[in-house]
């Protein structure tokens, strides 16, 4: 893929979280909770919580740069996406998170 391509992509990705997210209840919920799952912090970022998204972002960075590949880091990263997951969902379907 020409390097051209990979600034389109991540052009798109901006525009798809920084245009106002109009699906609000439970499937705007399960949609945050879903990126969250991917990605720890992006749920956050779909519903326009960018504090949190950032915080949750940078922890998962710092946690998966520094612990290595061990299974204390594998538990820890697992719990850190499922409450993120948690979070946004929360924040999708009521606009109030658990944190």
């Amino acid at each position: 893929m020409p390097s051209c391509w990979k600034w389109v992509v991540v052009a798109l990705i901006l525009l798809f979280f920084l245009l106002p997210s109009l699906q609000h209840g439970l499937k705007g919920g399960l949609v945050a909770g879903f990126f969250s799952l991917a990605f720890a912090g992006l749920g956050q970022l779909y519903v326009r919580e960018y504090g949190r998204g950032v915080i949750f972002i940078l922890i998962a960075v710092f946690a998966y740069m520094t612990t290595g590949y061990s299974a204390k880091a594998w538990v820890f990263n697992n719990i850190l996406f499922i409450v993120s997951a948690i979070d946004a969902f929360s924040l999708g379907k009521r606009g109030i998170g658990i944190l």
